[in-house]
């Protein structure tokens, strides 16, 4: 909304949730309404502009314009999650990358890692948090390609993974630091050390590159079929989810519930974001590759042309959303 009304776009309905209005105000040109599915929210823009000089349609923006406006929903979405997963940090542990133990006989001791080496790299993905470890490593029966870095000098090694209790593991434990406002009470024996504020800023910021990492490569994989289309959940899966976390979370008090809930917010804000940003028609990404064709083209693409690719879109987005939601009935039954 404040992009398109800073590039003079008539915005005349800024909505948070969807389906019918429960209460909103008006002022100026736009609306701001509540409506009662707290299910994300749109920003509606006129096609069309009659009669004014003040403002102009959607249409009539420069492509650049265009693709500002369209890359300003999905930016909002990874900045509210930086800001949660930073909040979620500073009141919590933070995970990093530096090896702080070698457990003896372990796949890690035998490839040569040492106490203080960071592990950099992992198949050819670069790593920064223990998460990114986990994630990019194969199973035990293939070996992985990791980079350490000592000494300022990086070193490749190959290592294979064990099974340990449902999970693979190299047999390493990299540095954790403390709470840095031990709001929870998490390092009341204080056993961790705390780390620099900065630390904190700089982990919430690779815990979401992260994560969007890891959705563009969940989709890419959906989209090769490596994995299966059933894997996908809409809102009613989400719901569940939501409820068996509460469950889970619950046992430890209120505090954990709160925590648990801001790192489902910013695990689902980055994935609508990354959603929103692929190129297919009726999506932000969608218009932003029109846009691009019609920056470098120099011709508009018309209207009703961009307007039939786009309804195609919303229909089979549809039809994809009723499939998951069917999918998602069956999985709870």
């Amino acid at each position: 909304m404040v992009v398109a009304k800073k590039c003079k776009v008539l915005v005349t309905e800024f909505a948070v949730g969807m389906g019918p209005k429960i209460w909103g105000f008006k002022k100026g040109d736009t609306e701001y309404n509540i409506r009662i599915l707290p299910l994300g929210g749109f920003c509606r823009m006129e096609d069309e502009v009659e009669g004014r000089t003040d403002v102009i349609s959607l249409n009539d923006a420069t492509p650049l314009q265009k693709i500002l406006i369209c890359f300003a929903g999905p930016f909002m979405n990874f900045l509210l999650a930086l800001i949660i997963m930073v909040g979620i940090g500073l009141c919590t542990y933070i995970t990093t990358n530096t090896v702080t133990y070698v457990y003896d006989n372990s796949p890690a001791q035998e490839a040569g890692i040492e106490v203080g080496d960071k592990i950099v790299e992992v198949n050819g993905h670069s790593t920064h948090i223990r998460q990114d470890i986990d994630f990019y490593r194969n199973g035990g029966t293939t070996p992985d390609n990791i980079v350490v870095k000592r000494n300022g000098e990086k070193i490749e090694m190959t290592i294979t993974s064990y099974e340990k209790e449902g999970r693979y593991i190299y047999g390493v434990g990299t540095a954790i630091k403390a709470p840095y406002f031990d709001v929870l009470n998490l390092n009341e024996d204080n056993t961790l050390v705390k780390g620099e504020l900065w630390e904190y800023f700089v982990s919430g910021f690779w815990s979401v590159i992260s994560i969007i990492k890891i959705t563009v490569i969940s989709f890419v994989r959906l989209i090769t079929s490596k994995i299966a289309v059933t894997e996908l959940s809409g809102p009613i899966g989400v719901t569940s989810a939501v409820g068996e976390v509460y469950t889970q979370a619950v046992e430890f008090g209120m505090g954990q519930v709160v925590i648990s809930m801001l790192e489902l917010t910013v695990l689902l804000s980055a994935n609508l974001g990354v959603l929103n940003l692929f190129p297919l028609p009726a999506l932000d990404g969608g218009r932003i590759v029109v846009a691009f064709v019609e920056l470098i083209s120099r011709r508009r693409v018309p209207p009703n042309i961009e307007g039939f690719i786009h309804f195609i879109g919303f229909v089979l987005l549809m039809a994809l959303g009723i499939y998951i939601a069917f999918n998602d009935v069956l999985k709870l039954l």
